[in-house]
């Protein structure tokens, strides 16, 4: 059943905080918070002050889905075929420029695609190890957030053991 929401269905709490503010910008704040950013944490921990399962919000949430878009072959989600990226099939490309820019591509790509709430403001691709991956460090903001954040993890080639 679908309803529709009015200022009348939220209310806010009489602390000292929204007090200080104006109740226009008590109510912004508000809903500001209703739309941060928010994912289950993948090892399903509960929550230390009230038991349920812990979430994970605003850019740690967002870092943790880019880690799994990055991480994801096409074809791998059921019922989902095109969500996922190349990435790893490049990690098995020629150590070269070339490469770095297609995994440089292949992020923007699957971040436009799949996460909206990321806006990449740059992505860094430097080839490591002597050829053994590649350090990506990806800079972006998080919608409705004013401070950039950075994301950085290691790829390499590893073969089914």
């Amino acid at each position: 059943m679908a309803t529709n929401s009015t200022e009348e269905d939220y209310t806010f709490p009489d602390s000292e905080f929204y007090q200080s503010f104006s109740e226009k910008d008590a109510q912004r704040h508000a809903i500001a918070l209703m739309h941060q950013p928010k994912d289950l944490s993948i090892k399903f921990a509960n929550n230390p002050n009230t038991g349920d399962l812990a979430l994970k919000t605003g850019s740690n949430a967002v870092k943790s889905a880019l880690r799994q878009l990055i991480l994801t072959k096409k074809f791998e989600r059921p019922f989902q075929p095109g969500v996922g990226s190349d990435i790893t099939a490049l990690l098995f490309e020629p150590n070269d420029i070339i490469t770095e820019q297609l995994i440089e591509d292949e992020i923007r790509t699957v971040v436009a695609n799949f996460e909206p709430r990321a806006n990449i403001l740059n992505v860094v691709v430097e080839s490591e190890r002597n050829g053994a991956g590649y350090q990506i460090k990806i800079i972006f903001s998080v919608v409705n957030e004013t401070e950039p954040v950075t994301f950085t993890t290691f790829l390499e080639s590893t073969r089914g053991s």
